[in-house]
């Protein structure tokens, strides 16, 4: 399993836990799921391959979210946190990044008026404000403003390392603030 490399984290421990794993198969390039011994009422720490598709993370990531937040669950804990495990290289230690309240979902232009009124097309190499036209825009000239709403509609091709680089690096990081609903553009 090779996990994110990040340069920092803030979470270095989390106690009470069941571990979820999303294995990558080398000769299928397919994301393989391993949640066998997990408990409703912990804390979760997914350990996501990063060469995984996030696409098919986001799958398994969405049907673990939905059991862990269904309230007729009886083992359900209101308290328990939902964490990605990254390998924190500098520290040289396994460190974590809360994202109990992140969500999955799939992009449907169709229904892009929903959304909000600012999209953000984001791919490793930068982002675009519309999904099949203008430039992209290189990560080191990405900017928000304060009272806009932004959708991030990520390449669902991308790699799971691109993903935790631009979320929790470019966006949490450089933007002040963890973003909750993530759009996944499946791409063909």
């Amino acid at each position: 399993m090779e996990l994110p490399q990040v340069k920092d984290v803030e979470i270095t421990q989390v106690d009470n836990f069941s571990q979820v794993h999303i294995f990558y198969e080398e000769a299928t390039g397919e994301a393989k799921l391993n949640a066998n011994e997990l408990i409703s009422s912990t804390n979760w720490i997914f350990h996501i391959d990063r060469r995984n598709n996030l696409e098919k993370v986001a799958k398994h990531f969405s049907e673990l979210q939905e059991k862990k937040r269904n309230p007729r669950n009886p083992h359900s804990n209101p308290d328990a946190h939902v964490y990605f495990s990254l390998a924190d290289i500098p520290h040289k230690q396994l460190g974590f990044i809360d994202v109990t309240n992140l969500t999955f979902f799939t992009y449907d232009p169709k229904e892009e008026l929903k959304y909000g009124n600012t999209p953000i097309f984001v791919y490793p190499d930068g982002f675009r404000l519309k999904e099949n036209g203008g430039e992209k825009t290189p990560w080191d000239k990405f900017g928000t403003y304060k009272n806009v709403y932004y959708i991030y509609i990520f390449s669902g091709k991308m790699t799971f390392q691109q993903f935790i680089d631009i979320y929790w690096t470019e966006l949490h990081q450089n933007d002040g603030g963890i973003i909750s609903r993530i759009y996944i553009l499946n791409e063909k």
